[in-house]
């Protein structure tokens, strides 16, 4: 019985080791498959992965027979790229005072090629690729990266974009001819590196640190250097037909030089003895259009956008020409409505603002009160204790909101018809205020002339003896730092 007793117990034991066995090969076998799976998931993830990389990209077809158009304005204009016209089927849209362009058939006019890969565009052309991430709106290129100024439009594969980004991808020298509306193109050579983006930011603002630190080092002079592109607008007038072309040259200039410089730009033109009313908000044209492509590529290339009042005029007078606050028009309720009516056109035609001019520098102290409230760069001197009183050393704080800076411009400007004596003034003048200055682009008129080349493209030269370049000169001689307003 004992025996028997013995023999049961032992069994029992047994069988507790061999379950127990059993549930740690089944707890081992279990986490080995969960840690196989793991395995397997990674490596599918893994696959996938390069699969998506080496997938072949789909081609976007040329068919536009679904094209449902966009509800916006079509323009009859013509391109040319390279001395060839482009031949289009579908329309150029007009929207806000920017050109939209049928992206497919610029590719098939270029003999490129289109493709889609998941969230990303690839245009191949010439054996260059860009891409276009639609999630981030990044653009690379060859040489740079970018991010879209405006979206892209879509409607089922047909893609069009905006023709300053356009511009900025190709890297476009453009000639706008008003007379047949006629907008004629250079790709320039992407082996050519310029800072021509904006949102390259990143990489200026290391070079700017560079160079600064550099400066400290070596230069005798520590005071900051401004220069100021004065009375940007759309005349109309017959003498100004190659204003914006030359002011976009003289902006590849600056950025070539690594020369931040700021834009007075006057949002609305008026001229009432000849009937002239430019006003974005009202017109959607080719003139304007140019314009506004010309603000996108100056901010594109180093350039700081403010407004120079809204018309720069009061009463029949023209704008640039005649005032428009001040002891003209001192009211400040007036002041309030032409400032805001400013800031409305600068955010309809999607322009950046960093900053204030009022025109020929008259305000009353109440009126620059109102201005505070709308803008921390007041880009004229404080005058309101007396124009001696105004700070040529430095920005000068507000006594009234302790927060707006107000920038005087001690080397004054360059005057028509006596430029070599105010080269010489600004060439002796004071190294311990500001070497803050304005200048007005048409007096580069005569140093800038636009040519064509033997296929149709247009060219230009842009001789080194121009007064610009003499005053750019000067600046670095007397060793200013030249800076952008933001940076204060």
């Amino acid at each position: 019985m004992v025996k028997k007793h013995y023999f049961f117990i032992l069994l029992l034991f047994i069988l507790i080791f061999l379950i127990g066995c059993t549930n740690e090969e089944n707890f081992t076998t279990k986490n080995l498959t969960n840690h196989d799976n793991n395995i397997i998931t990674n490596n599918n993830e893994e696959n996938l992965i390069i699969d998506n990389s080496s997938k072949s990209n789909d081609l976007i077809s040329n068919n536009f027979s679904n094209f449902k158009g966009f509800d916006m304005n079509e323009d009859n204009i013509r391109l040319k790229l390279n001395g060839n016209n482009l031949d289009f089927t579908l329309p150029i849209y007009l929207n806000k005072n920017r050109y939209y362009i049928p992206l497919n058939e610029v590719i098939y006019n270029l003999n490129g090629k289109f493709t889609r890969n998941d969230n990303s565009l690839y245009l191949n052309i010439n054996d260059e690729t860009y891409s276009i991430n639609l999630l981030n709106n990044i653009v690379k290129c060859p040489n740079k990266e970018f991010k879209l100024k405006k979206d892209l439009l879509n409607s089922d594969d047909i893609y069009y974009i905006c023709f300053s980004d356009l511009s900025n991808m190709f890297n476009l020298y453009t000639r706008w001819v008003k007379d047949n509306k006629i907008i004629n193109c250079k790709i320039t050579s992407n082996n050519e590196i310029k800072n021509t983006s904006a949102n390259n930011d990143f990489i200026n603002n290391l070079n700017n640190t560079s160079q600064e630190n550099q400066n400290n080092t070596t230069s005798k002079n520590t005071q900051i250097g401004l220069i100021r592109f004065e009375d940007i607008c759309v005349t109309s007038q017959g003498y100004d037909k190659n204003y914006f072309e030359n002011l976009r040259i003289i902006g590849e200039y600056m950025n070539e030089e690594n020369i931040p410089y700021h834009i007075a730009w006057i949002p609305r033109y008026k001229n009432p003895n000849f009937k002239i009313d430019n006003d974005p908000l009202t017109k959607n044209n080719f003139e304007i259009a140019e314009m506004v492509y010309t603000l996108d590529y100056l901010k594109n290339n180093n350039g700081i956008i403010g407004l120079h009042g809204y018309t720069h005029q009061i009463g029949d007078n023209e704008s640039a020409a005649g005032f428009e606050f001040g002891r003209y028009e001192p009211s400040t309720t007036i002041f309030r409505e032409k400032i805001k009516k400013a800031i409305e056109t600068a955010k309809y035609l999607d322009i950046p603002i960093d900053f204030f001019e009022v025109p020929h520098y008259e305000i009353t102290p109440e009126q620059n009160k109102i201005a505070e409230e709308y803008f921390k760069i007041l880009y004229y001197p404080f005058n309101d204790y007396g124009v001696d009183k105004a700070d040529l050393k430095k920005p000068q704080l507000s006594p009234y909101n302790n927060s707006s800076l107000y920038i005087s411009t001690p080397l004054d400007y360059i005057a028509e018809s006596k430029e070599e004596m105010c080269l010489d003034r600004i060439r002796n003048s004071d190294n311990s205020n500001m070497g803050s200055v304005f200048f007005h682009p048409s007096l580069e008129n005569k140093f800038i002339k636009l040519d064509e080349d033997s296929n149709g493209c247009p060219t230009y030269s842009y001789e080194d003896n121009s007064t610009l370049k003499k005053l750019i000169n000067i600046l670095k001689e007397k060793e200013y730092k030249m800076t952008k307003v933001t940076e204060l």
